[in-house]
Formats: C-alpha cells, sequence, structure tokens
C-alpha cells in the first residue's frame, strides 16, 4: 500500500496535532522566541510574528512535507510544531521532523504523545515500512529522547547539511521499522501514562 498523506487533525489525551495554518502564526511567535531552543536546528528562533507567518508560509510550500501545530488541549493553545518529511510513497516511508516545542512544554510528555500519534498514524493508516528520524549530532539530548522512545541509531551522515551559522552538520539518523512497531508503540503508550 502506499503512503498518501492527506491533511489531518490527530488527537490524543493531552495533545491535538492540527494543520499549521496562519492561525497559529502568535502562538508559535510567543513558544518559539528562547534562542536556545533553536541551537541545532537549521533556522534560528523567531524574531516577530511576521517571521513566524513566513515559516508557515515556507513549510507550507513544500509538496513533501505535511507540517502540524501541536496544541495543548488543556490550555488550548499552542505548545510547538512538527512534520512529515520526505514523503516518499513508493517506498511507504516518511520522516518525523522539524519538531520543537516551546519552554513550558519541554520534558512534559508533549513530545512522547506527539510521537506515538504521529507513527501510529504512519504505521497503521498509511502502511508505512519506515519511519526515519535525523539530528544534529551535537544535539544529544534529542539522539537521547529518541532512543528513549527505542528508535534504532543507524548512523551519522557527515557534513550532511549547512545550517545557522554557517556550521557544516553532522546528521544522526534513527528510525522504526515495522517489524518493530508494536514494541516501540507500547513503549510509547507505557511512557505517555506516566
Amino acid at each position: 500500500m502506499a503512503v498518501k498523506v492527506k491533511p489531518l487533525v490527530l488527537e490524543g489525551k493531552t495533545v491535538r496535532l492540527e494543520p499549521l495554518c496562519q492561525e497559529h502564526a502568535q502562538g508559535l511567535y510567543n513558544r518559539g522566541r528562547f534562542e536556545p531552543d533553536w541551537a541545532y536546528m537549521p533556522r534560528a528562533c523567531f524574531v516577530d510574528a511576521a517571521d513566524a507567518r513566513h515559516w508557515i508560509d515556507e513549510a507550507l510550500a513544500t509538496s513533501e512535507q505535511m507540517a502540524f501545530a501541536i496544541v495543548d488541549l488543556a490550555r488550548g493553545r499552542v505548545a510547538g510544531s512538527t512534520r512529515y518529511l520526505n514523503i516518499r510513497p513508493a517506498h511507504r516511508s516518511l520522516e518525523i521532523g522539524w519538531t520543537w516545542l516551546g519552554q513550558d512544554y519541554q520534558r512534559t510528555g508533549f513530545n512522547t504523545e506527539s510521537k506515538l500519534l504521529l507513527m501510529t498514524h504512519a504505521f497503521e493508516r498509511l502502511a508505512c515500512a519506515r519511519v526515519e528520524f535525523k539530528t544534529d549530532a551535537r544535539n544529544l539530548r534529542s539522539q537521547a529522547a529518541l532512543e528513549r522512545i527505542g528508535a534504532t541509531r543507524e548512523g551519522v551522515l557527515r557534513k550532511h547539511m549547512i545550517v545557522q551559522g554557517g556550521h557544516e552538520r553532522d546528521s544522526v539518523y534513527f528510525s522504526v521499522i515495522d517489524e518493530e512497531w508494536p514494541q516501540v508503540k507500547r513503549r510509547l503508550q507505557s511512557l505517555c501514562e506516566r
């Protein structure tokens, strides 16, 4: 079965992932202007709401992506953003990335529940054989989080991309494949219950 992604809303106990749109710009700016949170991202933090609107336009203009706002159900406000990237239907694979959360939502379980929602949809609705993740080799916190959810570290692409400040980034790749999904799903569900 081929991967075919349509606009969708994924909702859990604490998080709703909804299609990114301009209505999220102010909330994203409010959460995304803390510079250290963007140290390992391809670009720097938002400088103003217009910058957030421009970032949304760029995300929506890329056909191989599906961008989501991560919404805090209890507070009804934007917590951050994430995306399906590199959607490759012929290979039944996609990437989950560009994930970031504002300061109030880091280390809270929002990222774990977001990954559970995205991966469940990818494996169980889109019939993916592979879901991949990549992170800056300097971002040890992100690597630990991916290992914590049960993703397998595959290796490093050296000087993979040039990011903010002209840094030649090494990217560490992780993945989960369909045979591993049932165990990874149980692990994610267990982490979400804590």
